[in-house]
């Protein structure tokens, strides 16, 4: 009887044990964690998950559409960019995207938006409106260079350009700052 005993509390911590190290190894098991990066020129922006509106939509070749209605569409897609300098002053790059938004075919909007590095991933740092509901695209909206991001907007009315304007934006520590003057230009749109 005394034998049958210990063969029992043998097999109860035999299992156990078992169940332990089961345990412990299915903590180990979690899910993949979000790949971090060394710089921002790694990040795919063509396939990356932005953030608009409360909502992520995941980009891919450049791209997400989804039906909200028969036969309407809504869609986000990578414009322009990426464009990449070291807009802040650490010796760091950052990447200037343009991302349009809206129906599909109709006139949307579209805004300007400067990402840095931080902990390894990709955080918005600045988001500027460079047109708001009028159906005019252009060959760049951005442009990087010595530490400075020229922006063009679109302007109209009824969906349609009526000017352009140019601004140039400077960090100075917390925020884009606008330098110098606006430049106003006839629409160019293509």
């Amino acid at each position: 009887m005394l034998k049958r005993f210990g063969v029992v509390i043998a097999m109860a911590a035999l299992c156990a044990g078992g169940g332990f190290t089961q345990t412990r190894n299915s903590r180990r098991a979690s899910t993949p964690t979000e790949a971090t990066f060394i710089t921002i020129i790694q990040v795919d922006f063509r396939a990356y998950t932005f953030p608009l509106n409360g909502k992520s939509y995941k980009l891919i070749d450049g791209f997400y559409a989804e039906n909200v209605a028969p036969d309407r569409q809504w869609g986000l897609e990578l414009a322009d960019g990426p464009f990449y300098g070291d807009l802040t002053g650490d010796r760091r790059e950052e990447a200037a995207i343009v991302l349009r938004h809206g129906p599909v075919g109709s006139p949307d909007m579209a805004e300007a938006r400067i990402y840095t590095l931080r902990h390894g991933r990709p955080a918005l740092l600045a988001s500027f409106t460079v047109a708001d509901a009028v159906n005019c695209d252009l060959d760049h909206y951005i442009d990087v260079d010595d530490g400075m991001i020229r922006i063009e907007r679109t302007h109209g009315t009824a969906g349609r350009c009526d000017h352009n304007e140019i601004t140039q934006y400077r960090w100075n520590g917390t925020a884009f700052m606008p330098v110098g003057e606006v430049k106003r230009t006839p629409c160019r749109c293509m």
